[in-house]
């Protein structure tokens, strides 16, 4: 996949030198990634602070283009370039998470009368705008990573997962708390409670003991698969890495939309930790879980590529045929509303969801008395997993929408509703 923007406005314009992200460097401030640009073409002076206190990116330009100025003979245009870039990204984490998000994915400046910074005309310049970003994004996302690692040492830090873990909140906790043990943290594979799912399946791959944490004061946390304090002090969270974000309330968070947190965190470390061919199992495993057994629109040409170069060899209809597990409508509603249950804070909108997974006959039989109690059971979200038509239903304010793909990802229908302006 190819990220292609051009100019500050829509989107994607956060890429764009022009954008109004401002930063500090050496206690002086920069409108933007152009006024830095231009005025560090020059020495400290008259014309520097005029190119800084433009109103605007084009007027800064402006200025800093007028070869009427004499440079600086040491200016580098590429490591200034980068030096503004890696500072915008840095001190905005609001954009920065949005540069982490895509991933690895190649970017481009579509300026097509620009063949240096851009693609030029012919789509074949040099980019070098996107081959900075690019590098910015790589730089921070390890840097990001370090700094965790960095605030672990000479503390007991426990990996921690979401309420009810399933097999990608327990599997990712197992292979980070390795992970960070390797580098010499004291980390503590661990869950919130032990209403687990698919307990079956996780004893069956891995015997590690893990510690059952319900009392968060005075210790130290990262969360693994979900980046909601969820009664967890902000102060004792050091980092979270997840797949998916639906909250803002961990400053130091890896998010990128991966089909699971399992791969993500083999893609953040598989060049720096030697995965074993059972980590790779327990990896695929999250991925087979957490796609609906390779089912789901969670599941992209880039997760598939990640998936095949774990180079696993598992039986996944076996393990749907075993291990799939749905709603048992012997139970009354209220308890089915939460077996699986989770609360978000998605936009500052409180959202209470449910999951419920069905064959059609049962979704024709039982939809409409589930829809009716939702409201008795605090439910504004329910969201209903057909596996026989391989169809997802939406019920938001007791409206029932039909999701274009198939899917049980909280986050991807959020994300659906917000676009569609239901939220």
């Amino acid at each position: 996949m190819t990220i292609d923007f051009y100019k500050e406005f829509g989107p994607l314009g956060y890429l764009a030198n022009y954008s109004n992200h401002g930063f500090f460097e050496d206690g002086i401030f920069y409108k933007t990634v152009e006024h830095y640009y231009q005025a560090n073409k020059f020495n400290k002076g008259d014309l520097f602070d005029k190119i800084i206190s433009a109103d605007t990116p084009k007027e800064a330009s402006n200025i800093g283009r007028d070869r009427n100025n004499i440079r600086r003979e040491d200016f580098d245009k590429l490591k200034v370039m980068y030096q503004g870039l890696y500072l915008k990204f840095t001190q905005n984490k609001d954009i920065r998470s949005k540069l982490i998000e895509t991933r690895n994915n190649t970017i481009r400046e579509m300026t097509v009368k620009e063949s240096y910074w851009g693609v030029g005309p012919n789509l074949d310049g040099e980019n070098h705008i996107g081959q900075l970003l690019m590098e910015v994004r790589n730089n921070i996302k390890n840097d990001l990573l370090k700094e965790i690692i960095n605030n672990c040492k000479n503390k007991k830090v426990y990996i921690l997962g979401h309420h009810n873990p399933d097999i990608d909140s327990v599997f990712s906790s197992y292979l980070l708390t390795k992970i960070l043990k390797k580098s010499g943290i004291d980390a503590i594979f661990s869950i919130r409670d032990e209403k687990i799912i698919n307990k079956e399946l996780i004893d069956s791959y891995i015997k590690d003991k893990y510690e059952v944490v319900d009392d968060y004061k005075n210790k130290y946390f990262i969360l693994v698969d979900h980046n909601n304090l969820d009664g967890i002090p902000k102060g004792n969270v050091i980092g979270a890495i997840d797949h998916h974000k639906i909250t803002n309330e961990v400053d130091d968070l890896i998010e990128i939309e991966y089909a699971s947190t399992g791969l993500l965190i083999y893609d953040l470390f598989k060049n720096t930790y030697q995965f074993t061919k059972k980590d790779k199992e327990l990896i695929a495993l999250t991925v087979i879980t957490d796609t609906d057994f390779l089912l789901s629109s969670r599941f992209s040409d880039e997760d598939k590529q990640l998936y095949k170069e774990l180079n696993v060899n598992l039986d996944v209809e076996e393990l749907k045929r075993k291990h799939l597990i749905i709603t048992d409508f012997n139970k009354n509603i209220s308890d089915n509303f939460h077996e699986d249950y989770k609360e978000y804070n998605y936009n500052d909108i409180k959202i209470y969801r449910s999951l419920i997974k069905s064959y059609t006959t049962e979704r024709d039989k039982y939809l409409d008395q589930y829809l009716k109690e939702m409201n008795n059971n605090i439910i504004n979200l329910l969201i209903w997993c057909d596996y026989e038509s391989n169809e997802t239903y939406i019920i938001y304010n007791n409206e029932i929408i039909k999701h274009p793909f198939f899917t049980t990802s909280t986050y991807l229908v959020l994300e659906y509703l917000n676009n569609k302006k239901y939220l």
